[in-house]
C-alpha cells in the first residue's frame, strides 16, 4: 500500500474538521408544533367589511390599448392585476364575516 501524502491527509483533516464544526453537525430534530385553535373574539373594522369598489376599467378597442407604448401597457396591466387581486382578498374577508354581503355589490 502507497505511503499517504500530504494532500490525503490534509483532506482527511478537512473532512474530520468539517463534521466537529456545529454548522455541519447533524442537529437533533424538533418535536413538531401542534397548531393551536384560538378563538377570534374582535370583528375587523367596518372599512375592511365593506365590499370592494371595481371601477369599469380601461376601454377594451384594440386601436386604443394599442397605442400605448408596450412597456406602459404593462406597467398598467401589472397595476390592475395588483387591484383586482386585492379586491378580491378584500371581497374574501367580507364573506368570511358576512357571507352573501358582496354576491349583488359586482
Amino acid at each position: 500500500m502507497p505511503e499517504p501524502t500530504t494532500r490525503t491527509w490534509s483532506i482527511a483533516a478537512g473532512l474530520l474538521l468539517s463534521t466537529l464544526s456545529p454548522g455541519c453537525a447533524p442537529r437533533p430534530s424538533e418535536p413538531a408544533q401542534v397548531p393551536v385553535a384560538v378563538p377570534v373574539r374582535d370583528r375587523p373594522p367596518a372599512e375592511l367589511l365593506a365590499c370592494a369598489e371595481c371601477p369599469a376599467g380601461l376601454p377594451t378597442d384594440p386601436a386604443l390599448t394599442e397605442q400605448l407604448p408596450a412597456r406602459l401597457r404593462a406597467g398598467v396591466i401589472r397595476l390592475a392585476r395588483a387591484f383586482a387581486a386585492n379586491a378580491a382578498r378584500l371581497e374574501r374577508l367580507v364573506e368570511w364575516e358576512a357571507p352573501g354581503r358582496c354576491a349583488g355589490a359586482q
